[in-house]
């Protein structure tokens, strides 16, 4: 559903009432039996494997902000993400 480099808005429940909205770049993708993990490089240069979009996981890439914000250019992650390829400066992230 996504692809490389594109900016995701990764969102996180700290509590019931509580949740944190980031902003990533997809670095990898990859299928394990029929299920999607993607790789998101977070703008705090931390990074997360998640499994799916799901929205009943603690995290989740949040595909209605993602598709709101970031489609149309409104939130665009600060990661330099074709520098870092074409340099080969993308960590190394094995799940």
């Amino acid at each position: 559903m996504y692809k490389l480099g594109e900016s995701v808005i990764v969102t996180e429940k700290l509590d019931k009432k509580e949740v944190k909205n980031s902003v990533g770049v997809i670095m990898a993708i990859k299928s394990i039996k029929k299920n999607t993990f993607y790789d998101v490089l977070m703008e705090t240069r931390s990074v997360f494997s998640i499994l799916n979009t799901a929205a009943s996981n603690r995290m989740f890439i949040n595909r209605t902000l993602s598709k709101t914000l970031c489609e149309p250019g409104h939130v665009i992650a600060h990661i330099p993400y074709k520098y870092l390829v074409d340099n080969e400066m993308l960590p190394i992230v094995c799940a």
